[in-house]
């Protein structure tokens, strides 16, 4: 099985890309994967410390932009496609697979003009327009939830699998969280994600749970842009040999790279509504309050979100008009933490709504596809 796989421009279309390359290599022993992004994005940097092979192709953005940004687009992606062209005759792959993104374009249309199997692999609830315009091109689409399917114009194409998700992110017990974390007692552990640079409206509200006196631990991983603000809110004192700080419960954490462990740990979850975030808290069987962020295109946060508030998996806190969101986070998490019988059940309906086995079903369909199966 030879693959190429390809999408950039953020983690959201990387790692699912890299964790079917990863899970491809792992499942057929022999094959050989290659990645095909852009050399501007933070594919260029990822990928290749991943130890796969990457080759980069000329794309930048069309849709939505200004006339001139997107006549610039246009061409850069023309030239995409040659370059794309080129690289996969010299691969000579048997099957595509584009995870969205400004690289993705390019190699699955270089793809459909070589009469190549190819597919494409959307993360959130509302595709993207790309994937929208390169399902038409695609014979297999694996969407991550039901909810997409009515969007595609041709939903027998259509697979529901779920979002390739981390093999290192199972497995892990919660005493090992909980250790890792240096908690003991029995109470609640509350993980907030922040993401990478962290987020106001999160921020704000982990604050106010930390202050709040809530018989509950708190991982709170800020972002880099708020670690310092929140360390020195809460007069919180630096951890000997790693970068964080703690201040009775409350853990502090401007990133963590060890997040098996800290999902592990988790009781509930707080965050925004990233497609692969989602994915990941649902194949954990983690119930979540979720705040969409309100300046994403499309809404799609917003869309992903109501994926898991329909199921009962997750409550949502909307930020867009609303005078207080941190206040009606702390407000909702209290309620949950302090109704152990709600919580439990939120549990089980995030662990039926979640798809542990998405990328080596997705795999799995792509040797089907390379076949010339179904």
């Amino acid at each position: 099985m030879r693959l190429v796989v390809t999408g950039g421009g953020t983690g959201g279309h990387i790692y699912p890309a890299l964790a079917i390359a990863k899970e491809t290599l792992s499942l057929l022993p022999g094959a050989k994967v290659l990645y095909i992004g852009t050399s501007h994005g933070m594919e260029s940097g990822i990928v290749p410390r991943e130890g796969i092979p990457f080759q980069p192709v000329r794309s930048s953005g069309v849709m939505g932009k200004k006339a001139r940004d997107a006549l610039r687009g246009l061409t850069n992606a023309s030239a995409g496609v040659l370059d794309a062209i080129r690289t996969l005759r010299a691969f000579r792959p048997d099957a595509v697979l584009g995870t969205g993104g400004y690289a993705s374009g390019p190699v699955v249309m270089a793809a459909w003009l070589l009469r190549i199997p190819r597919a494409i692999q959307e993360q959130n609830a509302v595709p993207g327009k790309t994937n929208q315009v390169l399902s038409r091109l695609s014979q297999r689409v694996f969407a991550a939830w039901d909810y997409s399917v009515p969007y595609f114009r041709n939903r027998t194409k259509v697979l529901v699998t779920g979002n390739p998700v981390r093999k290192d992110l199972f497995g892990v017990k919660k005493e090992e969280g909980r250790l890792h974390f240096k908690i003991t007692g029995d109470d609640p552990v509350i993980l907030l994600l922040g993401g990478s640079r962290g987020a106001k409206t999160l921020t704000e509200a982990g604050l106010a749970l930390a202050r709040s006196g809530l018989p509950a631990n708190l991982i709170f991983i800020t972002g880099r842009e708020y670690y310092t603000e929140v360390v020195n809110q809460l007069n919180a004192e630096p951890e000997n040999g790693i970068e964080g700080a703690r201040i009775g419960n409350i853990i502090i954490r401007p990133y963590v790279h060890e997040m098996a462990l800290a999902y592990s740990a988790a009781d509930l979850v707080i965050g925004r509504a990233g497609g692969m975030t989602l994915s990941e808290v649902t194949a954990l069987g983690l119930p979540s309050v979720i705040v969409p962020s309100p300046n994403v295109a499309g809404n799609h946060q917003e869309y992903n979100a109501r994926a898991l508030e329909d199921k009962g998996a997750a409550i949502i806190i909307r930020e867009k008009g609303n005078q207080d969101p941190a206040g009606d986070v702390c407000h909702a998490v209290s309620d949950l933490i302090c109704d152990r019988s709600r919580l439990l059940d939120m549990s089980l309906a995030s662990k039926a709504v979640g798809k542990p086995d998405a990328t080596g079903n997705i795999c799995r369909e792509l040797v089907r596809l390379a076949r010339g199966e179904g």
